[in-house]
């Protein structure tokens, strides 16, 4: 069974705390800033685990490379519709 309870999360990206909110029942995704205003909102088709999987693997990247809490989010929307282009369910 799938909860309906969201899963949250606060990574800092660049110096910059965004706070993740996953809905796993509907595969929402929503990255806020600080003060609560939404960054982006889009679906990341797979588990929590793989989404903080992701957002850790972008911010070890992002400190070498510093491309910024945009950069970050805006390559996780394209991972997000990358993977539903390739997902198919059973």
């Amino acid at each position: 069974m799938v909860s309906t309870r969201p899963c949250t999360a606060t990574c800092v990206i660049d110096g910059m705390p965004v706070t993740l909110t996953f809905y796993p029942d509907n595969g929402v995704l929503r990255i806020a800033d600080p003060s609560g205003n939404l960054i982006k909102e889009t679906r990341w088709h797979a588990s929590w685990r793989s989404l903080l999987n992701e957002f850790r693997r972008f911010g070890e990247r992002a400190a070498v490379q510093g491309p910024g809490v945009a950069a970050v989010v805006s390559r996780i929307v394209e991972n997000t519709e990358d993977s539903a282009s390739h997902t198919a369910l059973a």
